[in-house]
């Protein structure tokens, strides 16, 4: 029964140094095994900080298990403010689990998460939200698909971590989630999900107690923290998750705002190039509700736009 923090260092194929800040509380009884991953994106605050206190506000004496956290997880991208990709190579980490040893730093940053952290786990945690230059509506994934009991307690992770909107993803999906660690993680068996609060750059106590709330809750759902876990009512549930990108290079003048419903056809907003000159409308592919949207004006042929969540 104990808690303790550490670095913990790997080798990239370059020779590059690898670090991540670990820390760990062993109950006193035996439990569950649960891996908490913050600060993939370097510049996603609220889960960094979430993670940091949830640290410390854990007692050992009421842990049964082990809770094991990477406080975060792209530390080079959190100290140089690299938006979306770690810096060393441009890569987003959450495009290439399972990762490997013979690519490049982050192909090795996330074989080492995933390996010695992720399929060591019996439950796994990936705190999100909006990058630098993202707004959104709290919300969370699960994968379905594969193993039933997997896909049943990974809809439970999403459930009680009590965020408002609950998006389902698959293989063949709109969205392909097959370089997620999430994703990895339940095809390896691993129930998991992706919880996603705050965004624009902001540390913000609103977003920091989502994450909190939801851990707490989480962990006594799971009988690895003492007392009783609530179950959230009035979550809205999707079946796929959309993506909109830009179809051209130019400046983004959005005609929406985050968290509203858009209908299929409806204008989004329009692209217009550095002398005014409109290039292109952007319109929704579907009916869905808007979970992210990009906030930056600057915006690259085929940029990622926004999420929808197709109810």
């Amino acid at each position: 029964m104990n808690k303790t923090t550490e670095f913990i260092t790997y080798k990239a194929p370059d020779g590059k140094e690898i670090r991540f800040p670990v820390a760990r509380v062993k109950g006193e009884k035996s439990g569950p095994k649960v891996f908490i991953n913050a600060g993939m994106h370097g510049c996603e605050y609220p889960g960094i900080a979430a993670a940091i206190r949830f640290f410390n506000e854990l007692d050992p004496a009421e842990i049964s298990g082990e809770v094991t956290i990477v406080t975060i997880c792209s530390v080079d991208g959190f100290e140089k403010r690299s938006v979306f990709v770690t810096p060393e190579d441009g890569k987003n980490p959450n495009r290439f689990f399972p990762g490997s040893l013979t690519g490049s730093y982050t192909d090795a940053l996330v074989y080492y998460i995933f390996n010695d952290f992720i399929k060591k786990a019996d439950f796994f945690l990936d705190l999100h939200g909006g990058d630098m230059v993202e707004a959104l509506e709290p919300f969370a994934i699960y994968r379905a698909g594969g193993n039933n009991e997997t896909e049943r307690l990974s809809l439970e992770l999403v459930e009680y971590y009590g965020l408002p909107n609950i998006v389902m993803t698959k293989a063949g999906g709109a969205w392909d989630d097959s370089g997620t660690a999430y994703a990895n993680a339940a095809m390896a068996g691993v129930p998991a999900a992706i919880v996603e609060a705050g965004g624009v750059g902001q540390l913000d106590k609103a977003s920091v107690d989502l994450h909190l709330n939801g851990l707490r809750n989480v962990l006594r759902h799971i009988k690895c923290l003492k007392g009783d876990a609530v179950k959230p009512a009035n979550q809205k549930y999707y079946r796929d998750f959309l993506w909109v990108f830009s179809p051209a290079a130019g400046i983004f003048y959005k005609d929406v705002e985050i968290g509203g419903s858009l209908r299929k056809g409806q204008k989004i907003g329009q692209v217009e190039d550095y002398f005014g000159k409109k290039l292109a409308d952007v319109t929704s592919p579907c009916d869905g509700n808007l979970l992210f949207l990009t906030t930056s004006p600057a915006i690259k042929d085929k940029g990622l736009l926004l999420g929808l969540g197709v109810l």
